[in-house]
């Protein structure tokens, strides 16, 4: 082959990977691969008003520092149901994200009850948060649902669990399952789950700002890299705005 061949070639095959490039860049689009969500309803600013009047001193103090020290955080909150087919498969997508994620990218989870019957899976949930033991239970009850076919939104199941593989007193756990501040939690997580728009499991809100769900990302495995490229967002649009800032400032 000529040499002028192999540059052309050469510089055609470096225009293809810049175009690569760009179009990576801007693979994910607002209204196409997530969802922009509209402002905070006045039910959701209740609720918050609620919860805080609820709170102990003790507790309202913990919240107001945690707040404080992560104001550049960036929330990336699952909505999710243990009764959901598709928040278990999306499970190893979530463990390779959590590998990989920055320190201040902050992940958590919402368990709601997108159906009526899966109201006993959110007390599940909120009844192993409430004791402090979702890391060891968490993928535990997701295995017993799709691997050993069992109901884990009854209470023998769920007492069996907590109390043998966590050890729960089950005076403990009769406590909780019977207490008011389960029930509370669930509907908590409804009117979130109404306020954002969110209506279907698994949902990722990123920064109480982004929806994305596998339909809008184009698939489970995909869920994630529309995380990524809105985190780089939301990070580059902070610098664009504390740098106008600081321009508006200097004379």
């Amino acid at each position: 082959m000529k040499s002028s061949s192999i540059k052309s070639v050469f510089i055609l095959s470096v225009l293809v990977l810049l175009n690569a490039g760009i179009t990576s860049s801007a693979e994910y689009e607002e209204g196409k691969h997530y969802k922009l969500i509209e402002n905070t309803s006045e039910s959701q600013v209740d609720e918050q008003a609620d919860a805080t009047e609820d709170s102990t001193d003790e507790t309202v103090e913990s919240i107001t520092a945690d707040d404080e020290s992560s104001s550049n955080e960036i929330s990336v909150v699952e909505y999710f149901s243990y009764g959901c087919t598709h928040c278990y498969r999306l499970e190893q997508f979530i463990d390779a994200w959590l590998e990989t994620k920055s320190e201040d990218v902050k992940f958590s989870r919402v368990a709601v009850p997108t159906r009526d019957d899966w109201i006993p899976y959110a007390r599940a949930y909120y009844i192993a948060e409430d004791l402090g033991i979702l890391e060891k239970v968490h993928s535990l009850i997701f295995r017993a649902i799709y691997a050993n076919k069992q109901p884990m939104g009854q209470k023998r199941l769920l007492k069996r669990m907590f109390t043998g593989v966590a050890e729960v007193e089950p005076e403990k756990f009769e406590e909780v399952w019977a207490s008011d501040r389960i029930p509370k939690k669930v509907q908590n997580a409804v009117i979130e789950m109404r306020d954002l728009g969110v209506n279907a499991s698994p949902t990722i809100v990123v920064a109480k700002k982004y929806l994305i769900t596998p339909e809008t990302a184009g698939d489970l495995g995909f869920m994630f890299d529309v995380v990524d490229f809105l985190v780089e967002k939301i990070k580059s649009d902070r610098e664009m705005e504390e740098t106008t800032a600081v321009n508006e400032i200097s004379p």
